[in-house]
């Protein structure tokens, strides 16, 4: 399979996407991506296609140019983040929109992916930016929190919804797994909160930064609201969510803001057992 450059329609931080006909696309995966991470979105994919009827078919993984990549459907449309800063005066809906999107993925699953502590568990393990100390500190607390079975997307926000003929589709499974769902939902609210748009034009990432925090707002009330869940069941999987997210590429703005969350979060359970053990 010969790949031009001219064929490119868009790229991220992990792989380029190249149109091969009318229906197909091809995520050709950049040098130092593991072998082993490609093959599990492509398991991932696999298996979740049979579950809903919202995402890319996955066609098959190939290799190219000791590059690997897999190919998909190619989904025509225009994703939520665009629709989003071209449409402000709708932006409240799309918010609200969100959350439904969010808690309809969210479905009982059982064995088949990884699950969302074995994810973090692992993530956490491969950040160099914190002490060790402190990612100690993460895994006994993460082993404290709820297992739960349902899917997680692990990657959810506006720039990963295709919307087409008034209809979402979700794309990019690389990060799924099972679990509490709440894990999830604290890992969109630390990128709506915190996160910067990368590999998008100036204008887009401009407008979404000033309007991303009363995005936030909105999806997370509706959230809480249509899911009966309480912010406290969210926010107590910030710690580990956001340490892990120190895995990720993230401008040196946003890595420094997750690094201090993560060792204010890491000072206070530190605190709080060392009173415990003075009484």
């Amino acid at each position: 399979m010969e790949i031009k450059k001219e064929y490119m329609i868009g790229q991220g931080n992990t792989a380029e996407i190249y149109r091969l006909d009318d229906n197909k696309i091809l995520k050709l995966f950049r040098h130092g991506i593991s072998k082993e991470i490609i093959e599990r979105e492509y398991r991932n994919g696999n298996y979740i296609q049979n579950k809903l009827d919202c995402i890319p078919k996955v066609y098959d993984m190939v290799e190219i140019n000791d590059r690997l990549g897999i190919i998909y459907e190619e989904i025509k449309g225009t994703d939520m983040l665009k629709v989003m800063v071209t449409s402000l005066w709708k932006i409240n809906d799309y918010a609200k929109k969100l959350a439904h999107y969010h808690l309809d993925l969210q479905i009982p699953i059982i064995n088949n992916i990884c699950t969302v502590k074995e994810k973090l568990e692992e993530d956490v393990n491969a950040v160099d930016v914190l002490s060790n100390e402190n990612k100690e500190i993460v895994r006994k607390y993460l082993m404290q929190l709820p297992e739960g079975d349902e899917l997680c997307h692990f990657d959810f926000h506006p720039g990963n919804i295709m919307i087409t003929d008034n209809k979402a589709v979700f794309i990019d499974w690389m990060t799924a797994c099972r679990g509490d769902a709440c894990a999830d939902v604290a890992r969109t609210c630390i990128m709506l909160k915190y996160g910067e748009v990368a590999q998008a034009p100036w204008v887009l990432r401009k407008l979404f930064s000033f309007f991303q925090h009363h995005i936030y707002k909105i999806y997370i009330k509706e959230y809480l609201m249509i899911s009966k869940r309480n912010i406290e069941d969210i926010n107590r999987w910030e710690l580990p969510v956001a340490a892990a997210r120190l895995r990720e590429w993230l401008s040196d703005n946003e890595k420094r803001v997750m690094v201090q969350l993560v060792n204010e979060h890491c000072e206070k359970i530190a605190t709080n057992q060392n009173n415990s053990r003075n009484y």
